[in-house]
């Protein structure tokens, strides 16, 4: 029989205030910073989650994306899209949609 792990505080606030219904594990990193998960594609970094620091995240994909020879990575938000654009020096590359039936 295999144990369940109760999710951390870091996780249950994520879970909540994204409305995400889990905590995606691929290359899953978490440390005093806070958690992150994410892939790595053809030609970037796909961040599939993140919580915490930043900044300590933005150097954090920066640095794993050179590592891996690549010149980007990518995230998206349920947040202010032009806050973060300003911060991170990123830029806004597609808009999401949804169809609710």
């Amino acid at each position: 029989m295999g144990q369940s792990v109760m999710p951390s505080e870091q996780q249950l606030d994520y879970l909540s205030r994204t409305g995400d219904p889990y905590i995606d594990k691929r290359n899953y990193t978490e440390n005093k910073h806070g958690f992150a998960s994410y892939e790595i594609c053809d030609n970037h970094i796909l961040v599939i989650q993140v919580y915490g620091d930043g900044k300590y995240w933005d150097k954090f994909f920066r640095d794993l994306a050179k590592e891996h020879g690549l010149q980007s990575y990518i995230f998206s938000t349920r947040r202010n899209p032009a806050a973060f654009s300003r911060r991170f020096n990123a830029s806004v590359i597609e808009t999401w949609m949804r169809v609710k039936v």
